[in-house]
């Protein structure tokens, strides 16, 4: 009879044990609140080359924020790069606000390339914040 106690016993403890590590991570435990996402579209671009004074305009820049996730994006940066034609690059961050899931926003911004030509125009990163109120 003996063996069927210790074995009950160890059944009870295990049960004990198992009982006490989900109150335990229950307790402090901290469900991850879904993250951001998005999808950035450059979708169309500019640049006026002035004859007369034999230079290049700033570079105009039109894209698109989607938000693509389960939260608000309440903040969003992002990077655009422009390659000119003699190969170097420039590259500015904007910003913006407020982009609820399953909507768009548009906007512009300018770059300038140092009276360059443009040739290529691509979003290189982006940052989008939630905030947890």
């Amino acid at each position: 009879m003996t063996g069927a106690k210790s074995s009950i016993g160890a059944t009870t403890c295990l049960i004990a044990v198992a009982v006490l590590s989900i109150a335990a991570t229950l307790a402090g435990c901290h469900f991850p609140e879904p993250q951001p996402q998005a999808r950035f579209d450059i979708t169309d671009w500019k640049q006026d080359y002035y004859e007369y004074l034999g230079y290049y305009s700033l570079v105009e820049i039109f894209y698109r924020v989607t938000n693509t996730g389960s939260v608000n994006i309440d903040y969003y940066q992002v990077w655009i790069e422009v390659q000119c034609a003699d190969g170097s690059t420039y590259q500015e961050w904007t910003n913006g606000l407020n982009v609820p899931p399953g909507s768009y926003t548009t906007d512009w911004t300018m770059i300038d390339t140092a009276e360059k030509r443009a040739v290529s125009v691509r979003v290189t990163r982006y940052e989008l914040t939630h905030y947890s109120y």
